[in-house]
């Protein structure tokens, strides 16, 4: 190979070199340049957004973007009292604007006043009797307060004004079903999902519906429906677990439990309710300009140039959390969830997990005699006596009647061999609930460990007789 055919290819491979250097820089220095802006935008804060709000009305003290835009920071930093507040200000200048109702019927209803946020957002439908949505928020505040005709009322008026709105067909059906009216119920939750058929939580409450009227089959296919959308609405994890249970399918209920409940630990904004929009958003023009005027006087410098600022706050706004509370969802009784998920990995003779359901549960009703009897015998199962016997009589100390604590504490007694102790509970819990062929069934067991075969023949077919 000659000199010159060696020069002409490593000038080949240096050229290629730079060409594959410079496409290295290509790809990377976006990729970099995305990601510091992100970091940088991260360090923006609630304090950091009112100081350029202050800078905008101290020039102009009555600017009713900059005041609205006040409120709508305070209510995104979940400062709801300064929220308030701040849309009590744009009320006194401008006492017309429906928005500013919006903002504080909101705030109450994140601050659980839910009578507040009813007349507000009874004010707000008054200036704007034309939004439909207006109507939906005064009509869920309602249903929080329990005034479920009322509320039945306020969400026919929405859909008078939209009858495509598919928010308030599901708030309607959830309404119904808490006033047992099924057949009603069915049928809004049912428009619900015609009009939007991508809404997870439409399907999970009209699993909750079914499950009522004791259709499991027709409420697990709504679960399955639901989770097809969302994984992680859990929600329809408990529609699921329920049906299990109610079909004694404890195998796959002790795992739709187990799923809802893991959902629910990884997802921290499972119980939101609300729904993202640019609606709030919307009635605030001009947005570009409020920008335009606080842009130069931020904290940011360097690469972050006035058109970059102005466009990270715009999208800061573009998806605004709208309300407190659009969407009603059903949410599963967590108290419950955790007793059945417990009972249901008894069945499966899984005592450590059984013991950590019971033991979530105690959390929340830490006097509820059943659970404490059920932790004591999972406890005591596990080989732990002493903090199972303890937990199965302050259950009785609760409830001095309570069979099936009696019950469990006999088999606890049988199974650390304290025979007489365990037939002596056994009949005290015949006394509270003769009827109960588990305890007959417990009894004659014991019976035959005592060599008592009679009494064990005796006993084990009242179990069958249940009597």
């Amino acid at each position: 190979m000659s000199a010159d055919t060696i020069f002409q290819e490593r000038g080949s491979m240096h050229k290629f070199h730079v060409i594959f250097f410079l496409i290295l820089i290509f790809l990377i220095v976006p990729v970099y340049c995305e990601t510091a802006l992100n970091t940088t935008s991260s360090t923006v804060s609630t304090e950091d957004l009112i100081k350029e709000n202050d800078l905008v009305l101290a020039n102009s003290p009555d600017n009713l973007t900059a005041l609205m835009y006040r409120a709508l920071i305070y209510y995104n930093g979940e400062k709801y009292p300064d929220a308030i507040a701040s849309a009590e200000n744009v009320l006194k200048l401008h006492p017309e604007c429906s928005f500013a109702w919006h903002v504080i019927g909101s705030s109450w209803g994140n601050l659980k006043d839910y009578i507040k946020a009813a007349e507000a957002f009874a004010k707000a439908s008054e200036i704007s009797p034309d939004d439909p949505a207006e109507y939906n928020l005064q009509g869920v505040a309602l249903f929080r307060l329990g005034k479920n005709q009322e509320a039945v009322d306020i969400f026919r008026k929405a859909l008078v004004l939209d009858p495509d709105y598919s928010v308030a067909w599901n708030n309607l059906g959830v309404t119904y079903k808490k006033m047992d009216n099924i057949e009603q119920a069915t049928h809004a939750l049912n428009t619900a999902i015609d009009k939007d058929p991508k809404n997870a939580a439409f399907f999970s409450n009209k699993g909750y519906v079914l499950l009522a009227k004791n259709d499991y089959s027709g409420a697990i296919n709504a679960a399955i429906s639901s989770k097809k959308i969302e994984m992680t609405n859990v929600p329809q994890w408990f529609v699921a677990a329920d049906a299990y249970y109610a079909q004694k399918d404890y195998k796959n209920a002790f795992y739709s439990y187990d799923g809802g409940f893991t959902t629910m630990e990884k997802n921290n904004l499972w119980f939101y309710q609300g729904v993202k929009n640019s609606r709030i958003t919307s009635q605030m023009e001009p947005v570009s300009a409020y920008y335009e005027s606080v842009s130069s006087n931020v904290r940011f410098t360097g690469e972050w140039d006035r058109m970059t600022i102005v466009e990270y706050k715009l999208k800061r706004y573009k998806d605004t959390l709208d309300v407190y509370d659009q969407v009603i969802v059903i949410n599963p009784d967590l108290a419950e969830g955790w007793r059945r998920k417990g009972y249901c990995a008894l069945k499966l003779e899984r005592y450590e997990s059984a013991g950590e359901a019971y033991k979530r549960a105690l959390e929340i009703i830490p006097e509820d005699p059943d659970l404490l009897a059920s932790y004591g015998y999972t406890m005591g199962k596990l080989g732990d006596y002493l903090t199972g016997m303890n937990s199965i009589n302050k259950a009785l100390e609760i409830d001095d009647m309570h069979a099936r604590a009696y019950m469990l504490k006999g088999e606890i007694h049988a199974m650390y061999g304290e025979r007489k102790e365990a037939t002596e509970a056994f009949n005290q819990a015949l006394i509270y609930d003769p009827h109960n062929s588990d305890i007959f069934d417990a009894l004659s067991a014991i019976c035959m460990k005592n060599g008592d075969y009679i009494g064990a023949v005796i006993n084990y077919f009242r179990g069958i007789i249940g009597f």
